[in-house]
């Protein structure tokens, strides 16, 4: 795409500014006034058109003597006819040149510009290019690494094939194998499906029994309880038992003591039987009557547990305790007819 051009305008409005600053337009200073833009034989053609369009100045000429006036006019139209032909010869010929130059200079702008759109056009496609050409080194390569993997792959995959093959074969094997089991084990499984149906059922009845087993818990637990308070009320009237038995153990060894003295009384009985004389000898005899009739007397009230309870020299326990020894008391010695003296 070719570049805006410098316009006209754009040159002669920073040639007025100047102008109107005191500095004389010259192709750099408008460059510069340009931003740095614009050709040089563009900005040279515009300039030389303001130029061109601006009217000339003229001097006011000094007051001098007509004939001097008129010589010096003389002598300067010649001379400035002489000159003016002279620099117009060569400002045309400049202008000619100015021109030619111009218009060769825009075209070589215009083959400038071309040429740096052809450079840059060309360097963005040698950029794409070279990116394209890494882009499809570098796909080349991975192509060529995904072949060799793949290759690999490929023989890794007949190598599985293989295996696979030969585990399929064993598989089946197994499969026949497990086929097998599945069905002894749906056998068992039926077996233990019915087990299950009859523990279900036996847990049912144990349930049931245990419900009772639960009752029956509770109504032992209530006689157990009534036993413990028998047990504890007979334990109390085995205590006072034993208080029993051993106020009865002190009476019997009372009774003991008693029939040994009774023992040795007989004993002097006799002794002194032995001693006395013949009349006291029927004397004795009387008193053994008498003695034989009182125990006579004596046994008659043995039966009654009455007699035995004032017996003499016994202590209230031990009278407590008579009723539940009275036979054994009244069959011991104590009790039993007294022997003849």
């Amino acid at each position: 795409m070719a570049r805006a051009g410098i316009t006209f305008d754009q040159v002669a409005h920073h040639a007025d500014a100047m102008q109107a600053e005191g500095r004389n337009p010259t192709i750099q200073g408008l460059r510069e006034a340009l931003g740095g833009t614009g050709s040089p034989n563009t900005i040279h053609k515009h300039l030389t058109a303001w130029r061109a369009a601006r009217p000339q100045a003229q001097a006011q000429a000094a007051e001098l003597p007509a004939e001097l006036v008129a010589a010096l006019s003389r002598e300067l139209g010649r001379a400035a006819a002489e000159a003016r032909a002279e620099i117009e010869g060569r400002l045309v010929q400049a202008q000619g040149e100015a021109a030619e130059l111009a218009g060769v200079g825009e075209a070589l702008e215009a083959d400038r510009d071309t040429l740096a759109e052809l450079v840059a056009t060309l360097t963005s496609e040698r950029d794409t290019l070279a990116g394209k050409a890494a882009q499809q080194a570098a796909d080349l390569a991975d192509a060529q690494q995904r072949i060799e993997r793949e290759q690999q792959a490929a023989e890794a995959a007949r190598v599985d094939v293989a295996t696979a093959r030969l585990k399929i074969e064993a598989q089946a094997e197994k499969l026949a194998e497990l086929t097998t089991r599945a069905a002894a084990a749906e056998a068992k499984l039926d077996e233990a499906q019915a087990e299950a149906t009859r523990a279900r059922q036996a847990s049912a009845v144990l349930d049931a029994r245990l419900g009772e087993g639960e009752k029956r818990e509770k109504d032992l637990a209530a006689r157990l309880a009534a036993v413990e308070a028998q047990a504890k009320a007979t334990a109390e009237q085995l205590a006072q038992a034993q208080a029993q038995a051993a106020g009865l153990q002190a009476a019997a060894a009372r009774v003991e003591q008693m029939e040994h003295e009774l023992a040795e009384s007989r004993v002097q009985q006799r002794e002194l039987l032995a001693m006395l004389t013949k009349p006291q000898q029927i004397k004795n005899e009387r008193y053994s009557n008498s003695s034989t009739g009182a125990a006579a007397a004596l046994r008659q009230q043995a039966a009654q547990p009455s007699v035995c309870t004032t017996w003499p020299g016994l202590t209230s326990t031990e009278k407590e305790a008579l009723p539940w020894l009275s036979e054994i008391m009244f069959s011991s010695a104590a009790c039993a007819k007294p022997e003849p003296g």
